[in-house]
């Protein structure tokens, strides 16, 4: 089995996401903003390894790059995000579609030093541009920006011999998602996880759906 680190896992998709590496048997990477209270994430079972980040907070980026400085990842995931509803324009921009290429940056030489060297960031459908347009709302325009700026340097990326994608994972049944969403963390998280195992430098820099349809940008 291999290495992962899960950005944003204490709860939701990210949650999800952990408690299904860690039942294969991957050693497992996971943060949360709350270190001391990790609700459900601290009740995961196996091989795994809890980790105090708010991906905002430059200081605790450099330290959990400290914590990697030694390391192999063979994948990492970028899930860490925010609808928005109770946060200013500024918050939102800064978690959504800045922080991804921070916490990245930080990371990138311990993915680079794997085997598989693969990099997974969550998106959202509501990113894409209609028509050429940006998308109005404030979190459809953050994940535009984020899908944007991933197409940019994404090719840096791969030129490293990183094969990196963004998802749109569905309209998921999380608290961010409405918990009468049609699809289920479980059945989002398996099909991501499919995708991922099928990620090879041919589709790196695709925007792909849970499903594993590539998404119009």
């Amino acid at each position: 089995m291999g290495s992962v680190a899960i950005i944003g896992a204490s709860r939701g998709i990210g949650l999800g996401f952990a408690r299904s590496y860690t039942q294969d048997g991957w050693e497992v990477h996971a943060t949360t903003r709350n270190l001391e209270n990790p609700g459900e994430l601290g009740k995961t079972k196996g091989n795994i390894s809890l980790y105090q980040l708010e991906v905002r907070d430059h200081q605790q980026i450099l330290e959990l790059e400290v914590q990697f400085c030694d390391r192999g990842l063979d994948l990492l995931i970028h899930n860490a995000g925010v609808y928005g509803n109770s946060l200013g324009y500024e918050d939102v921009m800064a978690i959504n579609s800045e922080a991804p290429f921070n916490v990245i940056k930080a990371l990138f030489p311990a993915v680079l030093r794997s085997k598989t060297k693969k990099i997974a960031i969550l998106t959202s459908q509501m990113g894409a541009r209609n028509g050429g347009t940006t998308p109005s709302g404030i979190y459809g325009k953050s994940k535009c920006i984020l899908n944007d700026r991933f197409r940019e340097i994404e090719l840096s990326w791969r030129s490293c011999g990183i094969t990196a994608v963004v998802f749109h994972p569905g309209w998921v049944a999380t608290d961010m998602g409405g918990h009468g969403a049609p699809v289920s963390v479980e059945e989002s998280v398996v099909g991501m996880r499919a995708q991922i195992e099928l990620m090879t430098p041919k589709n790196s820099g695709s925007f792909l759906t849970w499903k594993g349809d590539r998404h119009p940008w």
